[in-house]
């Protein structure tokens, strides 16, 4: 494996270690910030490194670069387990603000700011304003011909189309549904309902707008369920004050939609993900697959992988579960099948009971199933295996970085 470089503004310090500890990894984290360089030795989970003002700094404001370099990391210093480690960091950076605003340093006049500098040279930096690409399937097409020079205007590339078809690279960052009235939607609502899922399924995912068909309540909980996030009526007609009330709010909806999901220069989820690879290029699969199950330990107290058979779902490693043998679960069952073939993530509580019960009774989960989720593991677009994770640690948080490493480390399994 090579030295892996990277800016801390994009993954930190703990994120860092997290993956090296789950990987077994052993090696050497250089780290070059505001106060200097810092060394942190990773070997068997612990951690070893002198708590220096340079990599406090470093790891309280995110700032500076990192490489790895694996290897063997020496003997002779203090190894503590990572959270020790962290604990100490913590407290060294506590004390450190502690100690600069009780000198007068922290607040105030002539404050002394140690990101200054690096907000002025992002300053000069110039933000493009384009690069915002929309899909608008509808369809009546009409309503939308007068919005397209306004979001033209804007800066958004407006891709108009009668059918619910995907269009071809680059991604879009927000797509419009608008469907066709309830008398002429007979027998399409699945085609329909397949575009939304393609967007949600997408990393980062694609926010949604479903405009019309709101009278249909099995509708429209199919399209909450595939990943809508804001429905709205569709427009009366295409002139008068109705029609531009739809028309700005529509553009308001979609300036929010676009701002919250807007990307940085790299989210945390590819961040993990890219680290994660980069880690296990040359591993051998039983190490990735058991890398990436201690990975999503920090996130489910329960888990398992499960290879996509002709006719089973077969278990190639867990924890948490008593699995009698390697453990299956028979096709056809709905939410799993569903990860397959939609290859995104699903909640199981979103289904009926029986099809949680079955999968708690193959997997010998005393007590059943709770908060349980399914994620899939693509190799060449195609899903390869999945992963059920049960009883999330709420202190975590979401499950966004673990679905982007989950969705790229299929050709890393050896299946």
């Amino acid at each position: 494996m090579k030295a892996i470089l990277g800016r801390l503004s994009e993954l930190g310090l703990r994120e860092i270690s997290k993956l090296l500890t789950a990987a077994g990894a052993e090696g050497v984290l250089e780290v070059d910030g505001p106060e200097g360089r810092a060394r942190v030795m990773f070997r068997r989970g612990h951690l070893a490194g002198e708590v220096s003002p340079a990599l406090v700094t470093a790891y309280s404001t995110r700032n500076g670069t990192y490489c790895f370099r694996p290897g063997e990391a020496g003997a002779g210093a203090e190894w503590l387990p990572q959270e020790e480690f962290f604990a100490r960091l913590d407290a060294q950076a506590k004390a450190a603000k502690q100690s600069a605003e009780a000198s007068g340093l922290g607040t105030g006049e002539g404050a002394s700011d140690p990101l200054a500098e690096l907000r002025d040279s992002l300053a000069e930096i110039p933000i493009p304003g384009g690069g915002v690409r929309v899909l608008i399937a509808a369809a009546d097409p009409r309503p939308y011909r007068a919005l397209i020079p306004e979001w033209r205007q804007r800066g958004w590339e407006v891709v108009l189309g009668d059918t619910p078809r995907w269009p071809d690279p680059p991604v879009p960052r927000l797509v419009v549904v608008h469907l066709p009235t309830t008398a002429t939607l007979a027998g399409q609502d699945e085609i329909w309902l397949a575009l939304v899922k393609r967007a949600a399924a997408q990393r980062p995912l694609v926010p949604v707008i479903w405009v019309g068909a709101m009278g249909d309540p099995w509708l429209r909980h199919q399209a909450v369920l595939a990943g809508v996030e804001f429905m709205i009526p569709a427009p009366v007609g295409e002139a008068g004050e109705t029609a531009r009330w739809f028309r700005e709010d529509l553009t308001l909806l979609s300036d929010r939609l676009l701002s919250r999901h807007a990307p940085g220069a790299e989210s945390d989820a590819e961040a993990f993900r890219d680290f994660f690879l980069a880690l296990h290029v040359d591993a051998d699969p039983a190490e990735v697959r058991a890398s990436l199950l201690r990975f999503a330990g920090t996130f489910f107290a329960r888990g398992v992988l499960l290879e996509v058979r002709d006719t089973m779902f077969e278990s190639v490693g867990g924890y948490g579960f008593t699995l009698v043998g390697r453990g299956h679960v028979s096709r056809g069952v709905a939410p799993l099948e569903d990860v397959v073939v939609e290859r995104c993530s699903v909640r199981l509580d979103a289904y009926p009971e029986e099809g949680s019960a079955a999968m708690a009774k193959a997997l010998g989960a005393q007590g059943g199933l709770d908060r349980a989720e399914v994620f899939p593991i693509l190799a060449g677009g195609e899903c390869q295996a999945i992963f059920l994770g049960d009883r999330p640690v709420v202190e975590v948080g979401g499950t966004e970085v673990l679905a982007g490493v989950l969705a790229r480390s299929g050709s890393h399994l050896g299946l």
